[in-house]
């Protein structure tokens, strides 16, 4: 049955083999792989299908068969879009691995974990898919082989002649940094657009169920609802207008209802309207009178600024006259005034000449008295220079006089150095004395450095011993505390993790670092209720658990993680966070059902402790729901613990741990149990412990003293020979010292008589400087008198030059006197004239002012006229009821009679009826507006709905006969089928008024006592549901748009009867004639001796740590031959 065609997955990469550079996906036809010749590959298929070197290969039923004997004329072809080859890279759990494709049915055989549900990933995401259509890990990513970066997917298309010259291969890259998916077709690299447009042209629908149906979906299939059902299957089968068609009529509809219900809603609101507006007439009529009344009031409101622009031009006439009048009797008295003032202007100039000649005067002896002073100022300057002057004369002659006293000192100085040059100092062996200082400093330095050494033993013995010390204190702590239970528990949780033990003494001796409490392990913090269940409780914990820390909140979890991590340098001690309460953990059922299987207790009510500990047991090992048996179980309690609807799925018997996976899909045989070997107790024992620890403890104590008694003794010694160094030191250094003494007394010695020259020169040039100092003091003097006679002579020309300014200031002073007195005769003067004109000017101010008064009066009742008439003109004077009233009535009132004419309307409007009910007229206005809109407003959706009626009809007659039509032929198809298995079914077409509502019905008959009844999960089995699903997908076969059809381990939950009878049925619909796409079934597991046909091709996958280096060395085709040849010996 095998065909070459076949893949080994995992293949590992041979030395020398290249990895495949990834450039090379997008280059053109030379780094592209060959093209899948379906002739060459279906004639070679045949020639090893027909013949082999050991004997026939295919069963005696086949060979003996009909069509065994049945000579095809030409090989079958692919269909356009449907899949030659898949080749893949790096791709989950390939390596690489490659897919020959037969045209009809492709059946992928293997165990569980093999990679068959690979092949299907490959489709989806090589064909541009998301990972979504598979209903696995969301992440492109995610499907990169485990240790690589990127994965590969090469997929060939039968080619459409009419469009292409050869298949069309699409390369897919995906890579995993950044979940990224790089397409390219034939080598050229292309967006997804363009993919998907190539995918459309085939009908290639991978995320429609009807035609890619991979294993994580099948349950969401099932689940389709009748009315989903109808939308796949058109898709799947029905041409592409038809799902236009149908998206249109249920826009159509659902546009339909919204018109209906908004007609519905203007019906009643128009209803509404007329009927309050009828109510409303008799009121309106009344309120309409008094709105004329209120119009005419604000009509003659509006006409009142006529008369007061009226009046007020009046006013301004008026005005105008009196202005006039006052302007002539100020001309009159200007006039009359007009001498007096003129007299009075001719003494004001005179005074302001006066003046100036004053002011000119007064300035220029301003200029003399500056210029006095200026003179006065230099001839001071000139005195400070003398006594300048004077005073160095002085200096010069002190500077004399000391140093003719310092001149004998002087001489005394150069004769002692004289005498003591006459005598030298004896000479001196530095050599010598250098080299005992050396020796000295050599020896001392001896000393200190042995002084060191012992102080540091010293050192190293004091630690030694305060260590021996502790070791003893510590000691004896440890026997305190293996008295106490705690204690003993502590040395257990050491003796299971020396880590942890160190980590919760850590954690007691810093709780004040914790928001609130932070638990030991179980080991310390909880016990069993009976020693009898200590094996029991350890095997449900765990090693991990029984040492792991529980705290309460977030932030102690960080805190503590930090600590143990930074300061402790541990990275391995587990720590839980008790999330919930230990009342939120419930059994899976109660106690009464718990003993009905043969169950005493949870492992929960076995074990006592702080519920924080309790509730993370729970959490993380689920001893809530962990069951205890006290003695061994029967096979019936075992089956009947092992059942879909067994609530226990872990257990504890006196020797081993029962742990069951369900798997509800495939009912009882999706079960799996695994048991484990009870470990024996070694914590909650109350057995001593192990080692000897009271007998340890007292040899570590004995060892640590004698320890320290060694080292009391070296200590001792060592002080000793220090306190003998530092003596031996101290000799030393003094005769250092001496020695050093003596040196520098005779260095200095050498170093004043080598000095002597220079201070008898140093002496000598003092002297000289002296005898220097008495002769330059001389000539200083000189020269200062002759300069004090020269400033003496500029001093009197400085005399003569100020006498001069000051008598020519007196002279000017003279002449200003005269002025400043004329000034003040002509200032009296005018003052006597100005007393004689202030009456005058008086009256003629006055007048001046009536006259700005009265033109200020004019221009401001020119500009209430202005504004008056500005009003008026604002008036409408085309509205009909105002021009009737003004040149009937208002044009020739004052402002009397139209404030008259105004209170007596407003007084007969308060007079009528109709308070409180003015915005009734208002409203009935408004809503009169609002009837005609919404009579208007129902005209057009009435005239929608009669486009929507006829659009509905139109494409309803050329939808619904040819849906009605589709379906018939996959009843018809899906009768066949369930005919061929001695059952019934049919599909029909539930019709609603709403198109949203129009579903697949799945009728189908598995017994003759029954009916035909509708397909759903309460009224048949999941493997009659199975069986339903596959006939309905097989029934579109012969109608698919879709080149290819993907069904992934569908079969699994068929009984063998069922399975083998829809395997043969589609064998018949895959390879028949009519058939139109090619089939992918996918199954780890296949029923012996199963209908074959020559169309059909079977790939067998292999995989594990098993398989050959080289693929090429398992040949399936002798493997079947072998297993046949074992089949007719036994």
């Amino acid at each position: 049955m095998s065909d070459p065609g076949s893949v080994t997955p995992r293949r590992r990469r041979r030395e020398g083999e290249d990895e495949e550079d990834e450039d090379q996906l997008y280059t053109g036809s030379g780094a592209k792989r060959a093209r899948t010749d379906d002739n060459e590959h279906n004639d070679s298929n045949a020639d090893d299908e027909s013949v082999s070197e050991d004997g026939p290969l295919l069963p005696d039923n086949f060979r003996r068969s009909p069509q065994s004997q049945r000579q095809t004329g030409r090989p079958r072809q692919h269909q356009p879009g449907s899949l030659v080859r898949i080749e893949m890279t790096n791709f989950v759990t390939y390596s690489k691995a490659q897919f020959s494709l037969g045209p009809n049915l492709n059946m992928i055989i293997g165990p569980n974990g093999t990679g068959k549900s690979t092949l299907v990933c490959a489709i989806c995401l090589g064909l541009g898919w998301k990972p979504e259509n598979l209903g696995r890990a969301k992440l492109v990513g995610e499907f990169v082989k485990h240790g690589e970066k990127k994965a590969v997917i090469e997929i060939e298309l039968a080619a459409d002649p009419k469009r292409h010259a050869e298949n069309p291969v699409i390369t897919t890259r995906i890579i995993r940094e950044g979940n990224k998916a790089e397409f390219a077709i034939d080598g050229k690299k292309v967006t997804k657009k363009e993919l998907d447009a190539l995918m459309k042209s085939f009908s290639i629908q991978i995320d429609n169920l009807c035609q890619f149906l991979p294993q994580d979906r099948v349950v969401e299939f099932a689940a389709l609802s009748p009315v989903d059902l109808l939308t796949h299957t058109q898709r799947a089968a029905a041409p592409p207008q038809m799902h236009v068609w149908h998206d249109q009529l249920k826009a159509s509809r659902k546009a339909q209802k919204t018109q209906q219900v908004e007609q519905q809603a203007l019906i009643d609101e128009l209803k509404s309207k007329e009927q309050r507006q009828a109510q409303q007439q008799e009121i309106v009529e009344r309120l309409r009178e008094r709105s004329e009344l209120q119009n005419r009031a604000a009509v003659l409101e509006r006409l009142r600024p006529f008369p007061q622009y009226k009046a007020a031009k009046q006013r301004h006439t008026d005005a105008k006259e009196r202005k006039k009048d006052a302007e002539r009797e100020l001309k009159r008295l200007q006039r009359q005034v007009q001498p007096n003032l003129q007299a009075e202007e001719d003494k004001t100039e005179y005074l302001a000449s006066v003046e100036a000649v004053a002011l000119k005067r007064g300035k220029m002896v301003e200029r003399l008295e500056k210029t006095a002073a200026d003179k006065r100022a230099e001839l001071t300057s000139k005195q400070e220079e003398l006594d300048s002057c004077e005073t160095r004369i002085e200096k010069a002659k002190e500077t004399s006089k000391s140093a003719r006293a310092n001149m004998p000192r002087l001489q005394q100085d150069r004769s002692k150095i004289e005498r003591a040059m006459q005598t030298p100092p004896a000479q001196v062996d530095l050599a010598s004395l250098n080299e005992q200082v050396r020796e000295k400093t050599r020896l001392m330095r001896g000393a200190q450095e042995r002084q060191t050494e012992i102080k540091q033993e010293i050192g190293s013995l004091a630690q030694r011993m305060k260590d021996r010390q502790q070791v003893m204190v510590d000691a004896e702590k440890d026997q305190e505390t293996l008295q106490t239970q705690a204690g003993q528990q502590a040395s257990k949780l050491k003796n299971a993790s020396r880590d942890a033990h160190r980590a919760w003494e850590w954690i007691q001796s810093h709780d004040n670092r914790f928001q609130g409490r932070v638990y030991g392990p179980p080991i310390v913090e909880c016990t069993v209720t009976d020693p009898r269940y200590a094996a029991v409780v350890e095997n449900a914990l765990g090693p991990g658990e029984m040492v792991a820390f529980t705290v309460t909140s977030r932030d102690d979890y960080f805190t503590l993680n930090r600590a143990l991590r930074d300061e402790l340098g541990m990275d391995n001690i587990n720590i839980r966070q008790s999330e919930q309460a230990l009342a939120a953990f419930r059994a899976p059922c109660s106690g009464e059902q718990l003993q009905t299987l043969g169950l005493q207790s949870w492992i929960l009510d076995l074990i006592e402790g702080p519920e924080p500990v309790l509730a993370m047991l729970c959490d993380n090992r689920n001893i809530h729901a962990m069951a205890y048996a006290s003695r061994e179980l029967n096979g019936a309690r075992l089956d009947q613990l092992k059942s879909q609807n067994s609530p226990v799925s872990s257990w504890i018997t006196p020797s081993e741990h029962y742990q069951v996976t369900r798997r509800r899909e495939y009912g009882d045989r999706g079960t799996s149990v695994r048991t484990t070997a009870l470990r024996q107790a070694k914590f909650f024992t109350d057995a001593p412990s192990a080692h000897n620890e009271d007998a340890e403890i007292a040899a570590r104590v004995d060892e640590a003293r004698r320890e320290h008694a060694e080292c009391d003794e070296k200590k001792t010694a060592l002080r000793t020979e220090y306190n003998d160094l530092v003596k031996r030191y101290e000799e030393l250094q003094s005769q250092e010292n001496d020695i050093k003494e003596e040196k520098r007394q005779k260095q200095t010695a050498q170093t004043h008589f080598a000095a002597l020259p220079a201070k008898l020169t140093n002496a000598q040039r003092k002297i000289d400087e002296a005898k220097g100092s008495i002769d330059n003091a001389a000539a200083q003097c000189r020269e200062i008198m002759s300069e004090g006679d020269k400033y003496t002579l500029e001093k009197g020309q400085l005399a003569i030059d100020y006498a001069f300014a000051v008598n020519i200031l007196r002279e000017h002073i003279v002449p200003l006197v005269e002025a400043q007195i004329l000034v003040i005769e002509a200032k009296s003067d005018l003052e006597q004239m100005q007393l004689r004109t202030r009456q005058e000017r008086e009256m003629l101010h006055q007048r001046e002012q009536e006259v700005r008064r009265l033109d200020e009066e004019m221009r401001a009742l020119l500009n209430d006229g202005k504004r008056l008439r500005d009003l008026c003109q604002l008036v409408d004077m085309d509205d009909e009821l105002v021009a009737q009233i003004y040149d009937n009535e208002v044009k020739d009132w004052d402002e009397v009679q139209l404030s008259a004419e105004i209170e007596s309307v407003g007084a007969t409007l308060n007079l009528s009826d109709g308070q409180g009910n003015q915005h009734v007229l208002a409203e009935y206005e408004k809503r009169a507006k609002v009837i005609e809109q919404k009579r208007s407003e129902l005209a057009d959706v009435e005239e929608a709905l009669e486009g929507l009626d006829n659009e509905i009809k139109e494409v309803k007659e050329q939808w619904e006969p040819q849906l009605d039509q589709l379906i018939s032929h996959i009843s018809d198809a899906f009768a066949d089928n369930f005919s061929k298995i001695q059952c019934a079914g049919e599909v029909g077409i539930h019709k609603d008024e709403d198109f949203e509502l129009w579903a697949i019905q799945i009728k189908v008959k598995f017994r003759e006592s029954e009916p035909l009844t509708l397909l759903d999960s309460h009224r048949q089995s999941g493997g009659e549901r199975a069986v339903s699903t596959i006939f309905y997908l097989m029934a579109l076969q012969s109608l698919a748009r879709a080149p290819f059809r993907v069904v992934d381990e569908i079969n699994q939950g068929m009984d063998p009867r069922n399975e083998r009878l829809v395997h043969s049925r589609m064998v018949d619909i895959a390879c028949s004639e009519e058939s139109a796409s090619q089939y992918f079934l996918i199954t780890p597991k296949l029923l012996g001796g199963l209908k074959y046909h020559p169309d059909m091709r079977v790939h067998c996958i292999a995989s594990g740590e098993h398989m050959p280096d080289d693929f090429r060395k398992l040949d399936f085709g002798v493997l079947a031959q072998k297993a046949l040849a074992i089949k007719a010996c036994g």
